[in-house]
């Protein structure tokens, strides 16, 4: 695995794709794929503009045996649309039916007795006036879905190319013929790609990969996806059989219902949401922040030096979550001051917020395999996520300050998750000295301060192990145990610590300062 910070002090792309929480999405969407399920993978701006969408799209298809890449689009114009109305004869032939009227025929060519007399002014008796442009007042409007409307030299804006016409240029330009066209041209077909695929005696089961941010037209995607999953559902092909697609996209690279519409039996959506964990992070700051003593043959290992860096190392993880960018920042710009730490976050790239970047998420919210509708605009822009079983969003997006209550709640998770073993260690250190220390004896402390609930639970006998460091507190104070002023001190720093802590309030930089020194002492 190559290094997760460049040179630049950047994340890699390509060792982040090493990471535990990519590999196991990875790996989901490449099982779909060989179960012959056509995938719809979405991601987050922030994954395709940092190239880790690419590189996680490169690192599924390099496992799959045969994979069709859509071209890239040619760079010769299209052709363009005409722009002057052609003549009426024009028209008229381009329908190329049997017995269509021609303009400027005599009248007596067209003797109809069906009450309605047609003249070659084109002026029908029944109410209706239709005039050599073509204006038809149909109860639509200028309602014109080709974009045939508005050519010059027209009456009026409802002016378009006759039937056949319109139906030839959406022949030619349908929605999802471009991208059709060149990816039947890599696979040598000279038909319909899709149902030359699903028709193949052959069984070509190619997976045909789509690039959906570098196209320029959401409804082709689209349109190519339904067309494929309903081609290959219908043909009842075996999974093994089965061509498939693979559309890597954002959001705003498809309609807005595409993904809603896939069909379970044959399709799979898969949303790059909920991929980091805990360890991810963890990791990517452990290669941040160089150990303790590194480099420096001088520097003294000590057991508060070790401390104040697995405390640092932890909040950068707990504050960055899954803003996997923010903590290589934090890393490289907090002191490890708790004082610092709003400061520092300022000092990193703020993002623009989004809306729903701060909205209320509905119950279980972060277990779902996809992000919720309120919440797609900001976890688009890489401002909300789910991790570790919580919506996180990210502090970048001025969530958080120092005193607020947001990062308050993230640094006492560090300090919980990292002071609360070495604590309680702590205390039972002071419980192996109860036997020697005990003026009255252990039988008589463990009855006087052991709590009542504690000595029933379970229906077993109280001990000392079970004493908590307020009754190791309230024994010293009441000179039942006999301490040193230091040893006092200390423990008044680890339950003043202890109850801090369990208050769900973060430790300040001096208090922490005495506990590191307290737990250095055991």
């Amino acid at each position: 695995m190559t290094e997760l910070i460049g040179p630049a002090g950047a994340l890699s792309p390509e060792a982040v794709l090493h990471l535990p929480g990519a590999r196991r999405h990875c790996a989901r969407v490449l099982a779909d794929l060989r179960s012959g399920l056509t995938c719809v993978w979405l991601f987050a701006d922030a994954e395709v503009e940092s190239d880790r969408a690419d590189r996680a799209l490169e690192a599924v298809i390099h496992r799959l045996d045969h994979v069709v890449d859509v071209p890239r689009k040619e760079t010769r114009p299209r052709t363009a649309p005409r722009t002057a109305t052609p003549h009426a004869r024009d028209q008229w032939d381009a329908l190329d039916t049997e017995d269509a009227p021609v303009p400027g025929t005599s009248e007596d060519a067209f003797d109809i007795d069906d009450g309605f007399e047609i003249n070659d002014g084109f002026e029908i008796n029944d109410g209706f006036e239709i005039d050599d442009g073509f204006d038809i007042d149909d109860g639509f409007g200028d309602w014109d879905p080709f974009g045939l409307s508005g050519q010059a030299g027209g009456s009026g804006p409802s002016e378009a190319r006759p039937l056949a016409a319109a139906a030839t240029a959406r022949s030619c330009d349908s929605p999802d013929s471009d991208i059709a066209v060149r990816l039947a041209d890599s696979l040598n077909l000279r038909g319909d790609l899709v149902s030359e695929l699903v028709a193949d005696p052959d069984r070509r089961a190619p997976v045909l990969v789509v690039r959906a941010w570098t196209e320029s037209d959401p409804l082709a995607v689209s349109r190519l996806i339904r067309r494929f999953q309903a081609a290959v559902k219908e043909a009842g092909l075996k999974p093994g059989d089965r061509p498939r697609l693979l559309v890597a996209s954002r959001l705003q690279d498809l309609e807005a219902d595409t993904v809603g519409l896939l069909d379970g039996t044959v399709s799979r959506p898969h949303w790059w949401w909920g991929v980091w964990s805990h360890l991810d992070t963890a990791t990517v700051v452990a290669d941040a922040i160089p150990h303790v003593g590194v480099g420096h043959a001088h520097d003294r290992m000590t057991p508060g030096k070790l401390i104040r860096h697995a405390l640092r190392c932890e909040t950068v993880v707990q504050v960055a979550g899954p803003d996997l960018g923010l903590a290589v920042q934090l890393a490289d710009t907090w002191s490890g001051k708790v004082k610092d730490l709003a400061s520092a976050l300022r000092e990193c790239r703020a993002l623009p917020a989004a809306q729903g970047a701060h909205a209320r998420a509905t119950s279980g919210a972060a277990y779902a395999p996809f992000p919720e509708q309120g919440l797609r605009e900001a976890w688009s822009a890489g401002l909300v996520d789910s991790w570790e079983g919580q919506i996180r969003r990210s502090p970048r997006s001025g969530a958080a300050a120092h005193g607020a209550p947001e990062l308050d709640k993230l640094v006492w998770q560090a300090q919980n998750r990292v002071l609360l073993p070495l604590i309680d260690d702590a205390r039972l250190g002071f419980v192996e000295l109860l036997p020697r220390i005990a003026v009255r004896g252990v039988a008589r402390l463990v009855d006087t301060y052991v709590r009542q609930s504690l000595r029933d639970a379970n229906g077993s006998a109280p001990d000392l192990a079970s004493m908590e460091l307020g009754e190791l507190y309230d024994a010293a104070v009441h000179r039942d145990i006999d301490l040193t002023e230091g040893q006092f001190r200390r423990l008044r720093t680890l339950r003043w610590a202890r109850n801090k802590l369990a208050h769900r309030t973060p430790l300040d930089d001096a208090l922490l300062q005495d506990l590191l020194d307290a737990l250095s002492s055991f």
